[in-house]
């Protein structure tokens, strides 16, 4: 890894890869490539986060023609997250969001595998979080209900990864008499010393604000689709763990870029960014989306 320090390191980085980008920000770079061209480029350990959707198993509404299914995976895919392990730092994370599809009478396993093909590339499997969409498109299945879930699995280089949960909190749902015995309890408090002796601090998270838990409720992306990408998800998503796995400046990459949706977080979150995106036409939607930030 580079001695640089690593806002030089990221400058320079970016000078790199300047000459073919689509577009580019103070922060951040899109680059229309392949993505394991692009990650073959970064120094290791030079990355903070990386947060990303794949094609889902099977999926066949993306105009490439490929049809993604579980050889692209032990192939193409293993080879990035390979290169993914190598650029990540000590502390840095790895968020995929992926569901496996039905594949007749029954849900597809793949998803389940990559968390162990991930644990042997030498990840750990650190967190599931659960996506549940509280109004999902309309499904239209003889036996089964509308899909409300997508998974997110962090996965980390080392015991050491970061997390920023107070970057995260989130009112508490409980009524007003039980935030007030809540107040009281002793672990909203830490021991200090005063004059007397003895006396208490409120710490955060306290009954008020709480830490959110690894159920994600984001409604699915119902904005304008000019460019039919069949998978974006809400720019909520990427956030939510930009926050809880970053800090303002710290480096997030998106391999599979798509529209731009981690970018759009990323920059408003102040955090530099890379996203890559095979397809030209996907990535041309990013420059409106960092104006209108959404």
């Amino acid at each position: 890894m580079s001695e640089m320090p690593p806002d030089e390191m990221w400058d320079e980085m970016l000078d790199e890869l300047m000459a073919r980008a689509a577009h580019r920000t103070a922060l951040g770079a899109l680059v229309v490539a392949d993505a394991l061209d692009v990650l073959a480029e970064l120094p290791s350990g030079s990355v903070d986060l990386v947060v990303t959707s794949p094609p889902y198993d099977r999926q066949g509404k993306y105009r490439d023609g490929q049809g993604y299914g579980r050889d692209w995976y032990e192939g193409f895919f293993l080879k990035l997250t390979a290169e993914i392990h190598r650029v990540l730092a000590p502390h840095g994370s790895f968020v995929l969001n992926y569901r496996s599809k039905r594949q007749g009478s029954e849900r597809g396993v793949l998803q389940y595998e990559l968390v162990f093909w991930l644990r042997e590339q030498g990840f750990l499997f650190a967190e599931d979080f659960v996506w549940g969409k509280p109004s999902p498109p309309p499904g239209r299945f003889n036996r089964y209900l509308k899909d409300a879930v997508e998974y997110c699995f962090q996965f980390t280089r080392s015991p050491r990864w970061q997390f920023f949960p107070e970057q995260c909190l989130a009112p508490a749902r409980w009524d007003a008499r039980d935030r007030e015995r809540r107040r009281k309890l002793a672990h909203n408090f830490e021991r200090v010393s005063e004059p007397s002796g003895h006396g208490r601090r409120r710490v955060q998270a306290g009954p008020d604000l709480v830490r959110p838990s690894n159920l994600l409720l984001f409604e699915p992306e119902f904005a304008p689709n000019p460019t039919g990408h069949p998978c974006r998800f809400p720019v909520g998503l990427p956030a939510f763990f930009i926050k809880l796995l970053t800090t303002p400046g710290q480096v997030v990459v998106d391999p599979f870029g798509g529209t731009g949706t981690t970018a759009v977080a990323a920059e408003a979150l102040g955090r530099r960014w890379l996203l890559t995106e095979a397809d030209a036409d996907y990535a041309a939607a990013l420059p409106a989306r960092l104006i209108l930030g959404r």
